[in-house]
């Protein structure tokens, strides 16, 4: 009799464990293209056995927890490399607006504006008085100050505006996902505390991590609740952003490296440096071809101090001797050929030092496309790495599931034995 009556726990209780088997299965496959998601798994284990005299007899198993599936160390090696990647591609794609912005191909843009420039010069000498040859010089002075200032307007937007409207947008989401973090982080601690796992808020975490890893830096460190920490990579050492239930804000005037901020960041101190050589450029233009121009009483030829203010005067030319715009025209004809020293101390032609500029760009572009590159097939091979461990399978899981249904229908045929082995013997105690 305890014998048979045993025997019928130990059956309903494996038809206990196959169903949640069978449950966590179908949680599986129904999550099999959820982000964040890590496959689960139901653990067994022994019951422990029962003394009889006829020596100690197994009590069948029971389901402990269910578990999921994950390799820290792969996890935040992707962690680091979707900051990196999304780094990379951010800076990637600013510093290819900058270098449209310039829009300097030789036949468009400052360098052929700065060619005209001077070869009207050079025309002028053939004939100072010419009234078509003054015209081609006023023409090349407007039209080369007016794409400068253009130029520098379309940086100055980009700096102004354009980037720091997306460094704003990355630091309200990531706002966002730092409050969500720390609300997970008490739902965990609250479920913890009953002795079960709460697997589906750790995913919910675990995808709020990644995309903020994909926006700053990400490192954290679980306690023994399951209640994280988590830290970004600041300029001045590791910042705590989250703790237990404590969210951090992080502001447009952090100085986190990487990530997308980090790339946003960069790109605009990269434009920063480039409008302040732009400035040089223009300033010492400004400087040198007055000074040519403003000898024997000569009136300005552009008017402002940098890029941004840089005008052409319309009348410098007028009422000039012919003598002495001769003078002036060869001067400044010759300038183009000669090694200025600009105001950030570098020695070069006007032409060599905008090519500079230009080519700092292109140098800086592709650079970051060589890293966005690297850090994106890194991505892929540890998020393959990753799947290949917390990714679910449907192929196993319908292993799985056929697996689990013998099973269950080999505890049912125990309960049917041995209900009617039970009955038998009640029939006989009768």
């Amino acid at each position: 009799m305890p014998g048979l009556t045993l025997t019928l726990e130990t059956a309903k209780q494996t038809l206990l464990n196959t169903q949640l088997e069978i449950q966590t299965a179908s949680h599986n496959i129904s999550n099999a293209q959820s982000k964040g998601y890590a496959r689960q798994t139901a653990q067994v284990e022994s019951s422990p056995a029962v003394y009889t005299p006829a020596g100690w007899l197994g009590t069948g198993a029971t389901v402990t927890q269910v578990t999921e599936s994950r390799d820290q160390f792969v996890e935040q090696r992707l962690r680091n490399a979707n900051s990196d990647a999304s780094q990379y591609t951010n800076l990637t794609t600013e510093l290819s607006s900058i270098q449209t912005a310039f829009n300097d191909n030789g036949t468009t843009g400052i360098s052929q504006a700065l060619g005209a420039f001077w070869d009207s010069w050079g025309q002028l000498v053939q004939d100072p008085t010419n009234l078509s040859q003054q015209t081609g010089v006023y023409q090349a002075a407007q039209g080369l100050a007016t794409t400068i200032q253009s130029t520098y307007q379309r940086l100055n937007t980009m700096a102004t505006n354009d980037i720091p409207g997306q460094l704003q947008d990355t630091v309200n989401q990531a706002n966002t996902l730092i409050n969500q973090i720390a609300n997970l982080n008490t739902a965990i601690a609250n479920n913890s505390s009953t002795g079960f796992q709460p697997n589906d808020l750790i995913d919910k975490r675990y995808q709020a991590l990644s995309d903020l890893s994909a926006l700053i830096p990400v490192q954290y460190n679980e306690n023994a609740s399951g209640v994280v920490t988590v830290t970004t990579t600041n300029a001045n050492g590791p910042l705590t952003i989250v703790s237990g239930g404590t969210a951090t804000p992080i502001s447009t005037s952090s100085t986190i490296t990487g990530g997308q901020f980090g790339g946003l960041t960069q790109s605009l101190t990269d434009l920063t440096s480039y409008m302040s050589r732009l400035n040089d450029f223009a300033g010492t233009l400004i400087t040198q071809v007055n000074t040519i121009h403003t000898q024997h009483s000569g009136p300005v030829v552009f008017t402002g101090t940098d890029a941004s203010t840089i005008t052409a005067s319309t009348t410098f030319l007028n009422n000039q001797a012919s003598a002495d715009e001769n003078t002036r025209a060869s001067q400044m004809s010759s300038l183009q050929d000669s090694t200025i020293t600009f105001t950030d101390g570098k020695q070069s032609t006007f032409t060599q030092y905008l090519s500079d500029i230009q080519n700092q760009v292109g140098t800086d572009s592709q650079q970051a496309q060589t890293d966005e590159s690297f850090s994106t097939a890194l991505q892929t091979q540890l998020t393959t790495q990753q799947q290949s461990v917390s990714g679910v399978s449907i192929d196993e899981e319908t292993v799985n599931l056929i697996q689990f249904q013998q099973i269950y229908q080999a505890a049912a045929k125990v309960v049917d034995i041995a209900s009617q082995m039970l009955s038998a013997v009640m029939a006989v105690i009768k």
